[in-house]
């Protein structure tokens, strides 16, 4: 399991766009992480969140 740092970039007259800014397989790396970016972030259109991906399951054989 992964963990994404996502940043969304809020707009008034489109739709907002989102980055990944970093990963990390520790979640205490990636909220020490998300606190940084949130202390440093000064712009109001920008928010950081963490989204948990896991990779997809992969079938070798068909299942009945």
């Amino acid at each position: 399991m992964i963990y994404l740092i996502l940043k969304e970039r809020h707009y008034s007259n489109i739709e907002n766009s989102y980055d990944i800014v970093t990963s990390s397989k520790d979640i205490d790396v990636i909220n020490n992480k998300l606190k940084g970016y949130q202390l440093i972030n000064d712009d109001k259109n920008n928010t950081y969140s963490i989204v948990r991906y896991e990779s997809p399951l992969l079938l070798t054989e068909e299942v009945a």
